[in-house]
């Protein structure tokens, strides 16, 4: 992979400082260590939380998060191009509240 792991964990870090109480306690509970995902068609992404049949990963691309779902292990099912952090966990917390 091209994009480095350090520079995941400062725009996760970064991430984090902007989220809200509600996301934070979210975050925490979905929250895993960066692990290398596929992304049909682009490569490879770092997915860096997991809920359910849904992942978020970190684009290098748009340099942002997106939020995926997932049907194998190590596969993101669709590319999305990324936000921040905090919205990519806001769209989780919405879709619980519905």
């Amino acid at each position: 992979m091209s994009f480095p792991e350090e520079k995941i964990w400062d725009h996760i870090n970064d991430g984090w400082s902007q989220m809200s109480f509600r996301q934070r306690k979210l975050w925490e509970m979905i929250k895993r260590l960066p692990e290398e995902w596929e992304v049909p068609g682009y490569g490879l992404c770092w997915v860096v939380a997991l809920m359910g049949n849904e992942v978020i990963f970190y684009d290098h691309f748009e340099e942002g998060f997106a939020r995926s779902s997932w049907s194998q292990y190590g596969v993101v099912d669709q590319y999305q191009s990324g936000g921040d952090l905090g919205f990519a966990v806001q769209t989780l917390l919405n879709n619980i509240a519905d």
